[in-house]
């Protein structure tokens, strides 16, 4: 196995959560700015969701959150996919990155949320294709690493597409 490759995968893809966490979390911010500070409710609320990951019963009564509560529950799974693979990374003997990739800023709550939709997008095709990395180099633990930060990120697509949606009219 080239764990070279495996390492530089996994750092890029931490990159990319490290940068979608700062630009999910600006978004909640800029976002409860344009559309009223989101209040300890909507907060509680948002907390609700992220450990139910938007499905089971909690889910069934109230339905997806408002955007800005879906921008911080998610921007915390995202938490957890970087720190996954910065301990992958460190099982591998590598160090793991610290510097985020590029992010987007957006002016508007329905920017934001094509612009995170499209940043979840562009991780599930980029995470299918590390995942078949990490298959030709027969790291099985990585391999599964992406298979299940990659559920996530089509979850994620799903909520951003809904909330979209029900924006849009």
């Amino acid at each position: 196995m080239d764990t070279r490759r495996v390492v530089e995968v996994l750092n890029s893809a931490r990159a990319r959560e490290l940068a979608v966490i700062i630009q999910y979390m600006e978004h909640h911010y800029v976002g409860g700015g344009l559309e009223g500070l989101p209040s300890l409710t909507r907060q509680g609320l948002g907390d609700m969701w992220v450990r139910s990951r938007g499905a089971g019963l909690t889910s069934r009564i109230m339905g997806p959150p408002d955007p800005i509560v879906a921008l911080k529950s998610i921007a915390k799974v995202e938490m957890v996919h970087a720190e996954r693979f910065a301990n992958r990374v460190t099982a591998l003997g590598g160090v793991p990155t610290v510097r985020p990739g590029d992010r987007c800023k957006a002016s508007s709550v329905i920017e934001m949320l094509e612009l995170d939709l499209a940043a979840e997008e562009e991780a599930v095709a980029l995470y299918t294709e590390y995942l078949e990395v990490c298959r030709h180099e027969g790291d099985e633990e990585s391999q599964t690493l992406f298979e299940q930060v990659l559920q996530d990120e089509r979850s994620h697509s799903e909520t951003f597409r809904s909330l979209l949606e029900g924006r849009r009219g």
